[in-house]
């Protein structure tokens, strides 16, 4: 099983649409981690569960979305209210609060994972403004079939791995 996440994409259309159609019938669900400073009724953003950014329009998406999708549940937060730029803790305190097993996020531009008290932390980077990655980055997030590994697999706008950011966990359900 696979999942999409992209995140802090600032007014790109043309790219949230690609992704989109790219993956189209590939993945379980569409993640958008914020700032996509697009309307919820956009046409990009159809499929796309989608949270509320510091950038984005006030009031149009939700500040948080806890999902099952699968064997899994994910939190969705930009991660501006949980003050992930200083650090996770509030993020995984949440996740701990809504039994979250994937913990997706955005805010810091910083492309990258973690494990923590058996939560995946995913920031997918971003399409639009990265800062530790020359090309903007997204998330394909794949689940064995075996559902024991969990592989964060980044990947740039034209579909090319970046490996240096990609990890593989175990996951004990």
């Amino acid at each position: 099983m696979k999942w999409l996440i992209v995140s802090d994409t600032h007014g790109l259309k043309r790219e949230v649409e690609e992704l989109k159609n790219r993956y189209a019938g590939k993945v379980e669900a569409f993640i958008h981690c914020g700032d996509s400073e697009l309307h919820a009724d956009s046409p990009e953003m159809k499929d796309y569960l989608a949270v509320e950014g510091n950038c984005d329009f006030p009031g149009a998406y939700p500040d948080e979305v806890v999902r099952q999708s699968g064997p899994l549940t994910f939190l969705i937060a930009h991660g501006h209210l949980l003050g992930v730029r200083n650090s996770p803790v509030r993020l995984i305190y949440r996740g701990l609060e809504v039994k979250a097993d994937i913990l997706c996020f955005g805010h810091t531009h910083f492309a990258g994972s973690f494990k923590e008290n058996g939560m995946i932390g995913i920031n997918p980077g971003s399409l639009r403004l990265p800062r530790n990655y020359k090309t903007g980055t997204y998330v394909i997030l794949d689940l064995s079939e075996d559902k024991k590994k969990i592989k964060v697999n980044y990947f740039t706008l034209k579909g090319q791995p970046v490996d240096s950011f990609s990890a593989t966990y175990t996951w004990e359900k």
